[in-house]
């Protein structure tokens, strides 16, 4: 039986889930402003927010936040919407398919693969510690790409 939690508690929890974001996405390689921005909107009851919205929600200054979300668009996370007689700009986490998150997920992973080809190729010595490592990781990679194309055949046949 589930817990039930009151109004300001489940806020709370999901507030916590945004900053949580924020640091998964930073040690991913990205910015935590752009890891809390796509936890706003994804996991508030709220699905849109204006401009002002976010700087207010966020405390963090108008630039950070213009950029952050100009290179969220741009790399096809986030959009917005607009409404007639309304001049603002709603910000709203991008759907995606199964399959466009699998094809981003692929193009990454080879990506990554061939940079560690390169590096393997370069190498003096295959049988170093760091050669061993590259070779570790090739195998690792084409691990999850069998697995990705095993799951993209058995369950990906719908679109969101």
């Amino acid at each position: 039986m589930q817990d039930i939690i009151t109004d300001k508690e489940r806020k709370e929890k999901q507030g916590e889930l945004v900053e949580i974001m924020g640091r998964i996405t930073c040690r991913g390689g990205g910015t935590a402003l752009a890891g809390r921005i796509l936890g706003l909107l994804s996991f508030l009851d709220q699905e849109e927010f204006t401009f002002e919205e976010i700087v207010d929600r966020l405390k963090i200054s108008k630039s950070s936040v213009s950029t952050t979300l100009n290179h969220l668009m741009e790399s096809d996370k986030i959009e917005y919407i607009t409404y007639p007689g309304d001049r603002k700009r709603y910000f709203r986490i991008k759907i995606n398919s199964r399959k466009t998150f699998i094809q981003s997920l692929r193009q990454h992973i080879e990506r990554f693969e061939n940079v560690n080809r390169a590096a393997l190729e370069l190498k003096k010595d295959r049988n170093s510690r760091s050669a061993q490592n590259i070779q570790a990781m090739l195998k690792s990679l084409e691990f999850w790409k069998t697995q990705m194309n095993n799951y993209e055949k058995e369950f990906v046949t719908d679109e969101i």
